[in-house]
């Protein structure tokens, strides 16, 4: 259903990306409610992609899709349903669905109250230049990169994409919260005799995408990985580029730094708080209000988000909470909460690995023979406790010998514990880029495990 249908028979349309529409249709379905206690999430999604292949454009499309989610409590019991249909009929019926399964006491209510009105940090992430940008503007930018590689004989795919979200929750405590914000992505594959190079960027003000210097760099990498070497597994000096390291970062979210896990017995921080865990040069925080990240400033149950320090100086700090974790241990809620559908319990989704003061360039010139890195693809869990994992090198592995790229090499499988490679971390990067939800840096780590040549 489009948001600007009308909510419900009588009322007044819906435009879920204006704040003052979005809560007054949340207070709406309020007042329909016959339960205890009644909490009201309202997810908007308005965004338009361009694809492109071949060093052709292909496709166009949109898509404006809005969702109501429901929770109920009675009693010790909360039940929930969601809908994107929003007449009054189906809105009630979906009421009616939450609160019976609120009353059937299958999941119990953890906590058994709602938090009541809250205060909320401003992040200015909403860029109205990115929500309104044309089909024509997106390939323009998409063009720019297709004219450079078709000129080198090489080709490019990928896709250029803009976004507006919105996030508005109401509950029957007095809770009201409500966030909007924008995204921009380009990415792009070059491709040059059968050789990748890769490059994306993202941001919430698309006239920040650097897609010009992205683009060129993809090129380059295509184009010189065209003479590959088949090295020898083993251990190798390595620079990892940010999106190499953001996936390293993104399953420490998701094997030790949430509350769940730490409860379970399954993170790698269990026993560790208060002690060294990985290099001292190493800080990792959750920070939804970091300027370049793309944060909203509180959970899906309107708990206001905090910075949370992870790991500081190579030592295990903390893990994030939403409010059941929190009831559960005696602590509070750092503003964690996923959306109800998801049994990850709470996880970080703003991590931010601090800078350190070196560049690409030093890096390169400080390897007598190493391997760069540009990101890692099929990564799986060997061993959780030890953040143990297993992945191929993608779209550009080069070795660098005396202090230059020497070549590009065949693609690589690793065996690798993210806190133990991260404690061989001889360099980082003052920058940080921002891949998906994570801001990464640039790292130099020694001694990189590769168990196997992958391809021809």
């Amino acid at each position: 259903m489009s948001p600007s249908e009308s909510p419900m028979a009588g009322k007044r349309e819906l435009d879920a990306h204006r704040k003052e529409s979005a809560i007054e249709f949340l207070e709406d379905v309020l007042s329909l409610s016959e339960a205890a206690q009644t909490e009201v999430l309202l997810e908007a999604d308005q965004g338009a992609l361009t694809r492109f292949a071949g060093n052709q454009i292909h496709q166009n499309m949109c898509s404006n899709d809005c969702r109501l989610t429901i929770r109920a409590i009675e009693g010790e019991g909360a039940g929930h349903t969601s809908t994107n249909r929003f007449d009054s009929d189906s809105v009630k019926q979906a009421l009616e669905w939450a609160r019976q399964a609120a009353r059937s006491g299958r999941v119990p209510a953890r906590p058994a109250d709602l938090p009541g009105s809250q205060q909320y940090a401003q992040i200015k992430n909403h860029f109205e230049k990115t929500a309104r940008l044309s089909p024509d503007e997106r390939a323009e930018m998409a063009l720019r990169v297709i004219k450079k590689a078709s000129a080198a004989g090489a080709e490019a795919a990928g896709a250029v994409s803009n976004s507006q979200e919105t996030i508005a929750i109401a509950n029957s405590s007095g809770l009201r919260a409500f966030h909007s914000f924008t995204n921009s992505n380009f990415t792009a594959t070059i491709s040059a005799d059968g050789f990748t190079g890769w490059c994306d960027c993202t941001s919430a003000d698309v006239t920040t995408l650097d897609v010009d210097e992205r683009g060129k760099r993809a090129l380059e990498r295509a184009l010189a990985a065209r003479n590959t070497r088949k090295l020898e597994p083993g251990r190798y000096t390595v620079i990892l580029e940010e999106a190499a390291v953001k996936e390293f970062l993104d399953f420490l979210a998701w094997l030790g730094f949430g509350a769940q896990a730490f409860e379970e017995g399954r993170s790698f921080m269990c026993g560790k708080i208060g002690t060294r865990i990985t290099g001292e040069n190493i800080t990792i925080v959750d920070d939804a209000f970091h300027e370049e990240g793309s944060g909203i400033p509180f959970d899906f149950e309107g708990v206001p988000r905090q910075r949370v320090v992870l790991i500081e100086n190579g030592i295990a700090r903390a893990v994030v909470h939403d409010r059941a974790s929190a009831s559960r241990t005696g602590t509070s809620s750092t503003g964690h909460a996923l959306p109800l559908e998801f049994t990850y319990g709470p996880l970080p989704l703003n991590l931010v690995m601090k800078a350190g003061d070196s560049d690409l360039e030093q890096m390169i010139r400080s390897v007598d023979r190493g391997l760069l890195i540009t990101r890692f693809w099929y990564c799986r869990v060997v061993d959780p406790a030890r953040t143990l994992l297993t992945g191929q090198t993608r779209d550009g592995t080069f070795l660098v010998e005396n202090g230059e790229i020497a070549c590009g090499v065949n693609d690589m499988r690793f065996n690798e514990s993210v806190l133990e490679a991260f404690a061989r971390a001889d360099m980082i990067s003052r920058s940080l880029r921002r891949v998906n939800s994570t801001l990464a840096p640039i790292m130099k780590i020694s001694d990189f495990r590769f168990t196997e040549t992958v391809g021809e």
